[in-house]
């Protein structure tokens, strides 16, 4: 290099320090750690006008950088962003600690543990916005507010931008949707992370596992009077990354919220854990969520429910014509008083004859012109059905078109509270738009003030309006063993994928209690009868793995009755206030611990591998155990039907040996030997 190139190299370097320490000087950096202080939110923010840099996040977990140099952003419509350049005008700081009571969830009650940061921003134009981030020990959240102000009423949102550029290229399971009409169900795909799709939208909770173990989850919380939120990969061209793209409102395209001033979002979610099973044990996503909208609770029971649908109804040898009509409702009414079970529900007959308990004349799910809820089919002789359920102690549920109530839930809700329906599968909702977010809140709020618990079905992943709303009691939103009636989608690998991914977001509905198990090979799927993948264990373990405060039972009553396990479902509770994930793969293996008292149950499942595991007992505390366990046996290879049934006794000191066939699984019940 001659003197001359040496000196315009110089003179370039000068320069760019130069320009780095301009940079520098309007920029500053705001730091916010968890209670534990091993995970660290660090923000980078301009401190005068002049830049139109974004404000910028990154996070550390246990000394590793996770997600670095991230974007935060709120587009108005014909504002344009409005932190593009913003400059920071104030910051406040709070630690928060709390514990409150729920009804249903993973723990109760419930630690709410969190240290906050709010920053208020005041973009080029003179809008004031702020964000709020917070930081618990297992997560990172913020939200994006826009405050009241003069000159500001009604608003449009773009589209937000809040981006997140995880460092690495760890694994991801992502679920693609090819559109924001869909009912959240399908198959998940594994990849890592630079080869993810670019052309199509990602559902939440999308998962991701670093080498080390480390897991993170990205989802949302609190929606409400919002757009439900998706991610899309950005080009490297763009920074790389994935970007939020929230769901447009109907017939548009570009439009995605339409508000009026003071508003919030949703919390966007970052889960992050040690190891995936501390992200199923997380309870964050619940306390992002405002306390319970409903001052009494009492009349709010969660338990277990009937789900004749699924078995196709009138297939079942009961020595009479089983269909939907009084006598086999009584039928179904009786079997759930000799069990124990909660509720029954009302839904339609088969595949072969899609008429629901209502009155309509055609055939089908979708609302017809003469459609009408508050009208039961006359075969089914309502009246005397009400009746005899409440005699025998016995609550009825209904499954509902969300079209078919959509213009008169007044109506229809009081109705039903006077006839003495306890609860509805509301279904079909297919859209999680702001329209479609803010009809299922009315819903709930409606539902409550007549005394009826809701589930959603055809909807997307749970939010924690459950805390707000504890007549929430579950969501679907992911392909079930329903699904065994037309394909075979629903293995046991894919039943070990769920946990780690869509239950990440809250409770789960299943369809639950397949009592029909075959072998891999001779597995077919049909819509009268149904057969399952996986053993009777395995089917048995998701009472236990799978979040779901009103599990189904989905089999015909003469399925169950006589059956070796199905003691195992009239004993396993459908609430909880404790939960334990003991160790964990994704799609490969889970064992998961629940208690409800003093009595706690484990669950273990497994996908086509065999597999040994070896369950450690120390969670169980003092004393000696009295154990039942439900296990696969040398010959459910070739019957899986088949399991053994075993007591002993046991201490917090032992270890259990548990092995697992293909498509295996375990249960057992543990209570304490002298309480």
């Amino acid at each position: 290099m001659n003197n001359k190139s040496i000196c315009h190299f110089a003179f370039v370097l000068i320069l760019t320090v130069a320009s780095l320490q301009a940079v520098a000087a309007k920029e500053e950096q705001l730091a916010l750690k968890s209670p534990d202080a091993r995970l660290v939110l660090t923000l980078t923010l301009a401190r005068a006008a002049g830049t139109q840099t974004a404000p910028r996040y990154s996070v550390h977990f246990r000394g590793r950088e996770l997600l670095h140099e991230s974007t935060l952003g709120l587009a108005l419509e014909g504002r344009g962003d409005l932190l593009a350049g913003a400059v920071l005008t104030s910051s406040r700081r709070d630690n928060h600690d709390e514990t409150y009571q729920v009804l249903t969830g993973k723990q109760n009650p419930v630690r709410n543990h969190y240290r906050e940061l709010a920053l208020s921003f005041k973009s080029p134009d003179g809008l004031q916005t702020q964000v709020f981030f917070r930081a618990f020990n297992d997560a990172v959240a913020f939200r994006y507010a826009i405050p009241a102000q003069t000159g500001l009423g009604d608003i449009a949102i773009g589209d937000e931008k809040s981006i997140f550029r995880l460092v690495g290229n760890p694994r991801a399971f992502v679920l693609y949707r090819n559109s924001y009409t869909t009912p959240h169900e399908g198959l998940y795909d594994k990849a890592r992370l630079d080869t993810l799709r670019s052309d199509r939208l990602i559902d939440l909770p999308a998962l991701f596992e670093f080498e080390d173990t480390t897991a993170l989850a990205i989802t949302e919380a609190s929606l409400q009077h919002y757009a439900g939120m998706y991610l899309k990969r950005l080009a490297d061209t763009e920074g790389g990354g994935l970007v939020s793209d929230l769901s447009p409102l109907p017939q548009q395209k570009e439009l995605k919220v339409k508000v009026s001033v003071p508003m919030v979002s949703p919390w966007r979610v970052i889960l992050i854990g040690k190891q995936v099973g501390r992200l199923i044990e997380s309870t964050t996503i619940l306390s992002l969520n405002e306390s319970s909208r409903i001052a009494d609770t009492s009349w709010i029971k969660p338990g277990k429910t009937t789900w004749h649908w699924w078995n196709g109804t009138e297939g079942d040898p009961v020595g009479f014509e089983a269909k939907l009509d009084l006598r086999t409702m009584k039928y179904y009414v009786d079997f759930c008083a000799r069990h124990g079970i909660t509720y029954h529900a009302l839904v339609s007959t088969s595949e072969s004859d899609l008429h629901p308990w209502y009155t309509q004349k055609e055939k089908g799910f979708f609302p017809f012109p003469d459609t009408d809820v508050l009208k039961p089919r006359p075969e089914i002789e309502f009246d005397e059905l009400a009746r005899y359920a409440a005699a025998k102690g016995v609550g009825l549920r209904a499954w509902v078109h969300w079209k078919a109530i959509a213009d008169r839930l007044d109506e229809v809700f009081a109705t039903f509270e006077r006839w003495g329906l306890r609860g509805l599968m509301v279904d079909f909702l297919d859209r999680d738009d702001q329209e479609m977010v803010e009809f299922s809140e009315r819903v709930l709020e409606k539902a409550a003030e007549h005394h009826l618990h809701i589930q959603f079905h055809g909807a997307w992943k749970p939010t924690g309006r459950q805390r707000a709303y504890p007549n929430l009691f579950n969501h679907e939103g992911v392909l079930n063993l329903e699904y065994l009636k037309w394909s075979a989608d629903c293995t046991p690998e894919h039943n070990l994928i769920v946990p780690f991914t869509r239950m990440l977001a809250g409770p789960m509905d299943y369809h639950l209690g397949g009592f029909r198990a075959v072998r891999r090979n001779d597995f077919k799927p049909r819509a009268i009868a149904p057969v399952v993948m996986g053993t009777r264990s395995h089917h048995l373990a998701m009472y236990v793995v799978y979040e779901n405060p009103m599990p189904m039972i989905v089999d015909y009553p003469s399925a169950y009755e006589n059956q070796p396990g199905f003691d195992f479902i009239e004993q396993v509770p459908a609430v909880w206030d404790e939960t334990r994930v003991l160790s964990a793969e994704i799609g490969e293996y889970i064992v998961s611990a629940r208690r409800h008292g003093n009595e706690w149950y484990v669950g273990a499942m497994t996908n086509w591998t065999p597999r040994e595991l070896d369950v450690p007992l120390d969670f169980l505390g003092r004393g000696s155990f009295q154990v039942e366990t439900w296990s696969d046996g040398p010959e459910t290879a070739e019957n899986p039907n088949l399991l053994v049934h075993e007591p002993r006794t046991v201490s917090a000191k032992d270890h259990v040996h548990v092995k697992l066939e293909s498509g295996g699984g375990w249960v057992m019940k543990a209570k304490p030997a002298n309480p």
